[in-house]
């Protein structure tokens, strides 16, 4: 039994995260270790006989058949496309000015936030996939735990009935220890279902079949820094996120706002400032007057004032079209300009609401980075009293049921630890990539 207490420890303070607290296994008898070994035909790292699948390879999986991806490297595509074939026809048309450099810069922004859209889908990725990796390595840990635990437990019920036929303990404390294996029984049960569904998940994001494979046990931790203060920090992200569509926004409030440039509604050009409440006045009593010129001379008999009556017809005419034209051209007009003040202001408030989202995150990584410092004092000052138990144990100072609380505390903390970093690494991405927090926001 001393044996397996051994391996017991060896576990218990030999998980190894990568923060600086990593402690050594106390069990010099321990057969409980990782092998690990390479492979000279496949270069790769074999660990208790499988291969090692890495948190890096499992991204590059990911990346080579995710096809949201894909889909974005055809919108990309596509919108190169489209642009090619808008500029042939502004050629075509000879589109100059003001107009070209608006057609242009719309089409450049188009292009250049299909790519970054392209990257924010892949960080989305990458970070579903670490999530996916440490779940399952740590559902793992848990069920091993599990199993110790439950052993443990059953070697107590032994105990407990050998005690009971010798009428040292009541059939209640009996049966409170069978209960308390049922109990551990039904948690190890719910932590296996839990582990096949992460595996299944895991699948579908990389296409492995992550029970064919070992993983890394490791987990980075490297606390968050920045230059300057929070908000600045956080303003700058933000812009970065919102970058090609405050551009689009910008251009849009540019050229509208402008009345010296022209616009095409319904295949008929206007100049902006013909579409103001003031310009189609202008307009309206232009056909007026046109049409008066018209009806003082339409009725005239006198041949000689024939070709007159055609010019005012005709001009009364033109007068006329262009003002009806301009009825919904200023219709359209106004639709565009409400909808460019409505992206101005949605962009306005997207910031303010991120800005408060982002700030909420940084708290919550404050907190995290605290948790974790207070784990690692913990684990520290676990593995000295353990250090002394397994001595204390050795000299039969101490029974092997408290000796046995003490290792599974002490790897219930390296747990606690290993969640904790996890959390704080999926915050401080959020963070640095507000397109990972908000994927669904925008």
């Amino acid at each position: 039994m001393r044996k397996n207490i051994n391996k017991i420890i060896a576990f218990a303070i030999g998980i190894s995260v990568m923060s600086g607290s990593v402690v050594p296994a106390l069990a010099a008898d321990s057969t409980q270790q990782t092998t690990t070994s390479t492979s000279t035909a496949t270069n790769s790292q074999i660990v208790n006989g499988k291969p090692l699948l890495t948190l890096d390879e499992a991204v590059k999986e990911a990346i080579s058949i995710s096809e949201i991806l894909q889909l974005d490297t055809s919108k990309i595509t596509y919108q190169d496309k489209t642009n090619d074939i808008n500029e042939d026809l502004d050629d075509s048309k000879d589109v100059s000015g003001d107009e070209e450099d608006f057609n242009d810069d719309t089409r450049e922004a188009n292009a250049n936030k299909a790519r970054q859209q392209r990257d924010f889908d892949q960080d989305v990725l990458v970070q579903k996939v670490t999530k996916a990796y440490n779940n399952i390595v740590t559902s793992q840990i848990k069920i091993d735990k599990a199993e110790k635990e439950l052993q443990i437990k059953n070697k107590t019920l032994s105990d407990a009935k050998l005690k009971s036929s010798l009428g040292m303990v009541t059939s209640s404390d009996l049966k409170s220890t069978e209960l308390e294996i049922q109990n551990l029984q039904i948690t190890q049960k719910t932590s296996e279902n839990t582990l096949k569904d992460a595996e299944y998940s895991f699948k579908v994001l990389t296409g492995k079949d992550v029970t064919q494979y070992a993983l890394e046990q490791d987990i980075p931790y490297e606390a968050f820094k920045i230059d300057g203060s929070i908000d600045s920090y956080l303003d700058k992200v933000i812009d970065n996120y919102l970058k090609y569509s405050e551009q689009l926004v910008k251009i849009n409030n540019e050229y509208y706002n402008d009345k010296d440039n022209y616009i095409t509604v319904s295949g008929n050009e206007y100049k902006i400032s013909e579409l103001s409440a003031s310009g189609v006045n202008d307009l309206e009593e232009a056909a007026a007057h046109a049409k008066q010129e018209y009806d003082d001379v339409k009725n005239s008999t006198d041949p000689a004032d024939q070709e007159t009556i055609n010019e005012k017809k005709e001009a009364y005419d033109k007068a006329e079209s262009k003002y009806s034209n301009a009825l919904p051209a200023r219709l359209s007009y106004l639709g565009t300009k409400l909808t460019i003040d409505e992206n101005q202001t949605n962009l306005n408030e997207s910031k303010k609401q991120f800005k408060d989202q982002l700030k909420t995150l940084y708290t919550n990584l404050i907190t995290a980075e605290d948790n974790i410092n207070y784990i690692k004092q913990n684990i520290e000052l676990s593995n000295k009293n353990l250090s002394d138990a397994k001595l204390k144990y050795d000299l039969g100072m101490i029974t092997e049921s408290a000796y046995n609380t003490q290792v599974l505390s002490s790897e219930d903390l390296n747990i606690q630890l290993r969640s904790q970093i996890d959390t704080y690494n999926t915050l401080k991405q959020e963070i640095q990539k507000p397109w990972i927090a908000f994927s669904g926001a925008k």
